[in-house]
């Protein structure tokens, strides 16, 4: 972590009520820095942003200066194409205006062949809506508001999955400074998934790839996947049961050992994850246990994500 990087983070923090920005809280925000820095993700290509026409090299720097913008244009260059791209889909550029209309420029691509993809090629326009949300951040908390605290949730967590301005001014609202940034794309017929780390300005490459075959993968409507990236958005389910989560939605129907094999957990860990999200709800069980399988409920995760409106 440089100085440079934890300066662009405070001034992002100094948004927040001064009640809650205190020497405790810089540290906290130093530490929880670090350790997002050192998690292991596989980054896919760097990233620009251009904001109502102007260059930024880091979505901060905007942050912290644009209290109100227009359109934003992402552009996804110097990607990694000696990789396998599974579940994550070759994008040159997102536009987007504030409200979350927009369009993708996407690359054809066959995952089942060698060469699945050339970046030379010319890429196609498809119109979507965007939503989006913070899978990783920090929120201010003074020591007092720390004690105050009854769990390990956030006191002021960011909004669920919304727009683009929605979010923007939450963050400059409440000062959390973001660390990855996931933006949901919705076209007629598919929802793509960019996972944005916000620090060192790069695309994360999902964590399914190389671990769950892609020729078990499920695609769904539109709609139910808006109603899994609501759930995701929550801070009412740990990581790992959300990585969980996501493995079951594309999938006809999974048990402990594949989520073990494949998340490379232990079987009790898949087997506890498995069982929160059951008692949830969210899945339901196909036979018995011990060699019961779990396939996802639609209905409930509908119901779970219409509540959210309310």
């Amino acid at each position: 972590m440089s100085d440079a990087l934890l300066k662009k983070c405070e001034n992002i923090m100094s948004f927040a009520p001064k009640s809650v920005v205190d020497g405790f809280a810089r540290k906290q925000l130093a530490k929880n820095l670090n350790n997002y820095q050192s998690t292991a993700n596989f980054m896919l290509a760097d990233i620009h942003y251009k904001i109502d026409g102007k260059a930024y090299f880091f979505l901060l720097d905007a942050l912290h200066k644009i209290k109100k913008w227009d359109e934003i244009e992402i552009t996804f260059y110097r990607p990694n194409t000696e990789i396998i791209w599974e579940y994550d889909t070759p994008t040159k550029v997102i536009k987007l205006n504030s409200q979350g209309a927009g369009a993708l420029m996407l690359y054809p691509i066959n995952p089942f062949s060698l060469s699945q993809w050339n970046p030379d090629l010319e890429p196609k326009i498809e119109p979507a809506m965007f939503r989006c949300y913070l899978a990783h951040f920090y929120s201010p908390e003074s020591i007092k508001t720390q004690a105050d605290k009854v769990d390990e949730k956030p006191l002021i967590p960011p909004r669920t999955l919304c727009s683009p301005k929605a979010l923007w001014d939450d963050i400059r609202k409440k000062g959390i400074v973001p660390f990855e940034l996931t933006i949901c794309a919705y076209t007629q017929n598919n929802r793509y998934r960019y996972q944005l780390d916000v620090l060192d300005n790069k695309l994360i490459m999902d964590f399914r790839n190389q671990k769950i075959p892609i020729a078990n993968r499920v695609i769904r409507h539109p709609i139910d996947y808006n109603h899994l990236d609501k759930i995701l958005s929550t801070q009412e389910l740990p990581n790992l049961a959300k990585k969980v989560l996501t493995v079951f939605f594309e999938l006809e129907d999974a048990d402990a050992p594949d989520i073990h094999i494949g998340l490379g957990i232990t079987e009790k860990m898949a087997q506890n994850n498995i069982s929160a999200l059951y008692k949830r709800g969210l899945l339901v069980a196909k036979g018995k246990p011990p060699k019961a399988r779990y396939e996802i409920n639609l209905g409930v995760m509908r119901d779970v994500a219409d509540k959210m409106d309310d």
